[in-house]
């Protein structure tokens, strides 16, 4: 699909065709997107009084779809407050109780989704988000393996990924299909799906991200089922969530009809732990179950960002003005400080911040530079990187290999056209300079740099390579 999936227009519900605010959003956004080239669309769903106002975007429609990130843990941990509510799932419990070969870990599910469980396992956040190597035998023997952290708010996917083996475990169906059964079909919610393959058979906006020369690219990795998780795998458009917003305002009820137990909603919504952390423009007081609790300009604030490579969100609202507003953007990197900028213009104009329109018209000019700046940075960033010397001291062939971690999988290093390469399933990305002996710089996760650490053993080739502080063993040929 094309970066520019139509000529930018807004749809508005027909209750907001007329409305002055609603004109305000649609004239800003569009200004906005012309005079910044980083977000190629945006999706744009605004809630007021308690009802969908505002659906659409620009550069794109009410129906288009954008991937969510990590908004989806909102998601993820209403369908696990449902179950609770009736009786299918204790929240206190040790997670053993429903994955009983689960022996090490004598952790709640509470504190999982709450980000306190102290269970540390990258491992299995990359397998469920980048590699896709992973079944749910695999997922729960990796847990076994974790280290244990303080129990302290540490925020990370793998807590939802516990969540969704747990869901999967008492319905005896996928985590995507719970969510499908539990949140998006009594909210009404038709072009929502944790499924990339259902997802793309709906209108969807392409991902794109910044290249090396400081333009919008394609996304140079796409997301695929098996890497669509419980902490971050749904694909929603601005009219779904729309009604996502509204269910969350009024705990429950879509159209004047109780359609999910208002109970469960506010369980998610209340404040479980006390977390001092930023959250884009907004600052959290505490967390519930996928959502931040915090304060903008005096206002009570549910939020929660997201984001992958080629996409982001931000989701929020204010139960009490019973507002809402959920962007979504196709492109990763400084879009996120462009849906940002939206997101307070939205709710400042809905608010009747005074003078709204002459400050942001001032705000706009600064972003600009602001983000004329950083461009310039980056590549004087990039420029800086190309000239440090080559410091992998051996020939290519003395790297060249597979290197396997029983937690994370397999890296393979190849020589490609005189340059090696590394690929760890479905990423890949050449070796660049680094500034240690023995090292190289990979992006195997675009805009994510790592370091690859060989050690070399007394035949003069590589023995292992070092990969997130995890050593993978070269594998005999």
């Amino acid at each position: 699909m094309n970066r520019i999936l139509a000529i930018p227009f807004l749809i508005l519900t027909a209750c907001a065709t007329m409305n002055p605010a609603a004109r305000d959003i649609d004239r800003f956004a569009h200004k906005v997107l012309s005079e910044i080239s980083d977000a190629p669309s945006v999706g744009i769903a605004v809630v007021r009084d308690a009802k969908p106002f505002y659906a659409g975007g620009v550069g794109s429609d009410a129906n288009t779809g954008y991937y969510i990130g990590s908004t989806t843990k909102a998601y993820t941990g209403l369908a696990c407050a449902i179950l609770a509510q009736r009786g299918q799932l204790d929240l206190d419990a040790p997670i053993s109780k429903y994955l009983p070969e689960v022996t090490t870990q004598q952790v709640t599910l509470r504190a999982f989704l709450t980000h306190t469980s102290g269970v540390e396992n990258d491992a299995i956040a990359y397998r469920t988000a980048y590699t896709g190597e992973h079944t749910p035998q695999q997922l729960t023997a990796l847990l076994n393996l974790s280290k244990s952290g303080k129990k302290e708010f540490a925020y990370t996917n793998t807590g939802y990924i516990v969540a969704s083996l747990i869901l999967e475990r008492i319905t005896g169906k996928p985590w995507q299909q719970v969510l499908d059964a539990l949140v998006f079909t009594p909210l009404g919610m038709d072009h929502t799906s944790a499924y990339m393959s259902e997802a793309e058979r709906w209108p969807m906006a392409s991902p794109y991200q910044i290249d090396r020369t400081g333009n919008l690219a394609p996304a140079r990795i796409r997301k695929i089922d098996s890497t669509m998780h419980a902490a971050g795998g749904i694909v929603t458009t601005p009219a779904d969530l729309a009604r996502w917003l509204e269910a969350n305002i009024t705990n429950g009820r879509i159209e004047g009809r109780q359609v999910i137990p208002a109970a469960a909603f506010e369980e998610a919504h209340r404040q479980q732990v006390p977390t001092a952390q930023q959250g884009g423009p907004f600052v959290a007081r505490g967390y519930g179950f996928g959502w931040f609790q915090g304060d903008y300009n005096g206002n009570n604030i549910l939020f929660h960002g997201g984001g992958y490579q080629g996409w982001q969100s931000r989701f929020s609202f204010m139960p009490e003005k019973k507002i809402g507003v959920g962007l979504m953007t196709n492109a990763s990197g400084p879009s996120a400080r462009v849906i940002e900028f939206l997101n307070l213009y939205i709710y400042d104009r809905l608010l009747e911040t005074p003078n709204v329109e002459t400050v942001y018209a001032e705000r706009l000019a600064k972003l600009k530079s602001d983000m004329a700046a950083a461009k310039a940075g980056y590549l004087a960033e990039l420029e800086k990187r190309s000239r440090r010397p080559w410091m992998l001291q051996h020939p290519n062939s003395a790297y060249v290999g597979r290197y396997e971690n029983p937690m994370w999988g397999t890296i393979v290093i190849q020589e490609e056209n005189s340059r090696l390469t590394a690929s760890f399933a479905q990423l890949k990305s050449v070796l660049e300079a680094y500034t240690e002996p023995e090292t190289a710089r990979v992006e195997l996760v675009p805009g994510s740099g790592e370091v690859l650490r060989f050690q070399i053993g007394s035949d003069g080739t590589a023995e292992t390579l070092r990969f997130s502080d995890e050593v993978f063993r070269r594998v005999p040929q």
